[in-house]
């Protein structure tokens, strides 16, 4: 503290002289300058005996150059523990969009146990039911009556209004910056990895299952518009069976329409570029 203020006396009596010397400079500078004024009888006295030493503004002290002390290298930080890692591992994710768009859509809990076990079953074209590790779509599945065949059943399609459900978390995934991305992936492999090992999957690594989800998805076929369902019971089918029997991913990829296929290939492909040319350990 006495260092401090020390340096702040020091810096007040630098800036006070500086202050002055110029304001001397100032009064002297326009007193040279000036016409010479004739001598009278008022001014005669003040006149008769020139200063002997011209006025010279002081220079204010100049402190020495401090020489420049080596850096210190500072230690890499690791990603937090597996068990406690779901505040910091949100948070990353968080910060790949940058209005927070992807707040809403992420659960708060076993944050990277849920991503890897979801990546994990994506790998073989499947869904998660439980344990997501993102928020449902809001609303309920949108449709219109297409038809009614012969015996009286109702011939459902998808309506342009369901496809709506899903803009807002597709938005988010393409405003995601993928160099950001592809960095956090890097520097959260090791809980990844050991997350993905606590499955019991050893003839592979997470980083070759997370490739293979990609291309599970960016295979997804969308069938041609309409999209017709049937409502045998309380939820619906797709009314063609060759649809009905398409792994998960392939039928989330239809449900969410063909715009928002679309955008999500193009982002995972993007992005699937990137992590092609990286191998993490």
């Amino acid at each position: 503290m006495a260092e401090v203020k020390s340096n702040r006396v020091w810096l007040t009596a630098v800036i006070t002289a500086t202050v002055i010397a110029g304001a001397i400079y100032w009064f002297v500078h326009n007193d040279r300058s000036a016409p010479p004024q004739p001598l009278t009888a008022a001014n005669k006295t003040n006149t008769e005996k020139p200063l002997e030493t011209p006025l010279v503004a002081p220079k204010p002290h100049q402190p020495q150059p401090v020489a420049p002390q080596p850096a210190h290298p500072q230690p890499v930080a690791e990603p937090a523990p597996l068990n406690d890692s779901d505040t910091a591992a949100r948070q990353a994710l968080l910060s790949l969009s940058a209005d927070g768009a992807l707040a809403k859509w992420l659960v708060p809990d076993a944050v990277i146990r849920k991503w890897v076990a979801a990546v994990s079953a994506a790998a073989d074209g499947n869904l998660v039911d439980k344990n997501r590790p993102f928020t449902h779509a809001p609303g309920h599945l949108k449709t219109t009556v297409l038809s009614v065949d012969e015996h009286g059943e109702k011939i459902y399609a998808l309506t342009a209004d369901n496809y709506q459900r899903y803009e807002q978390p597709i938005r988010a995934l393409a405003l995601v910056d993928n160099m950001r991305a592809i960095a956090l992936y890097q520097f959260w492999y090791p809980r990844l990895s050991q997350a993905y090992g606590e499955l019991g999957m050893h003839d592979k690594n997470f980083h070759q299952v997370l490739l293979q989800a990609i291309d599970q998805i960016l295979a997804a076929p969308q069938p041609k518009q309409p999209i017709k369902l049937i409502r045998p019971s309380v939820y619906y089918k797709f009314a063609d069976k060759k649809v009905e029997k398409m792994s998960g991913i392939d039928k989330l990829m239809i449900r969410i329409g063909p715009s928002n296929a679309a955008r999500v290939k193009q982002k995972l492909g993007e992005l699937k570029a990137g992590l092609g040319k990286i191998h993490p350990q």
